[in-house]
């Protein structure tokens, strides 16, 4: 195996670091990665490794932003991401999938004013029903997208909207200090995958499949999540998965699941978002300071 697909491998899993860390330090990891190494097939124990120290470096990247406007950007991608997972697994129109992966966009960019209107305009078109009547979900506004019917399904949409104006309101207030990151590409793996499932052959609408696809989504998620509160010990992950459980919970609490998956579905989820909180809040220890003899 050439030394050109070894190096190759290499870069490509070195993105799992910040770019700043890959333009300061990528050459040389590269470099001792393949000292003495020619025409080898790449290790997966060295793959293993650039992972695991991508993610460290990253969870204990700072940001010009604080922790409460990154967390709350991260939390609002994620319902973004959700809705336009359930856009595309409804079969919904094509103008409301333009909408919503705009949105989506606009949050993985940091882009706070862009994001403001079109989260808005998703949760107005949702709650139409709610606000309007029923009427408002009859031809021509079916253009819109799902209508929902009852309150308590609209809560991730009015978080959706609360957190977009909140970071909207502190990015005109204060330009130079909340400053959000660009999120990488890799979180379009969700709506690409929620996309296979919906049309690949012999699927069903919601069946085990996606059920099962989009738990272990969310459990790998929050998972890491709580390790990376662990190595950083920052409560921006903490704050990020409490805007996207919590809306969730405010379902099963006024209608009860009808089966014990779905009462142990939502008992894990908050059983991680309780572990990350208390895992962002735990002290560090102080370190003891030794006298000179």
């Amino acid at each position: 195996m050439s030394t050109a697909f070894t190096e190759g491998w290499y870069r490509l899993f070195l993105r799992a670091f910040p770019r700043g860390h890959r333009r300061e330090y990528g050459a040389e990891i590269i470099g001792t990665l393949l000292t003495g190494t020619s025409r080898r097939a790449p290790s997966l124990r060295e793959t293993a490794g650039l992972l695991a120290a991508g993610f460290v470096a990253r969870a204990r990247t700072t940001t010009a932003a604080p922790w409460w406007a990154d967390g709350l950007q991260l939390g609002l991608l994620m319902l973004a991401l959700a809705n336009l997972a359930y856009g595309i697994a409804d079969h919904s129109s094509p103008w409301w999938l333009v909408a919503s992966a705009a949105l989506v966009g606009a949050l993985l960019r940091g882009w706070a004013l862009v994001a403001l209107p079109l989260a808005l305009a998703v949760a107005l078109s949702t709650g139409r029903a709610m606000l309007l009547g029923t009427q408002a979900t009859f031809s021509p506004s079916q253009i819109l997208g799902p209508a929902n019917h009852n309150w308590v399904s609209l809560a991730p949409y009015g978080v959706l909207a609360i957190g977009a104006v909140a970071l909207a309101a502190g990015r005109w207030a204060r330009p130079r200090r909340l400053r959000l990151r660009a999120r990488p590409l890799w979180w379009l793996v969700i709506p690409a995958v929620s996309f296979a499932l919906t049309y690949m052959p012999g699927s069903r609408e919601y069946g085990e499949t996606w059920q099962l696809v989009r738990a272990g989504t969310e459990g790998i998620l929050l998972l890491a999540g709580m390790l990376a509160t662990a190595i950083a010990r920052s409560p921006r992950w903490a704050l990020a998965a409490a805007i996207y459980v919590l809306p969730g919970v405010a379902s099963p609490l006024t209608h009860p699941p009808s089966n014990p998956q779905g009462t142990a579905y939502w008992l894990t989820l908050t059983g991680l978002l309780l572990a990350m909180v208390a895992t962002a809040w735990r002290p560090q220890p102080i370190p003891e300071r030794r006298h000179p003899q």
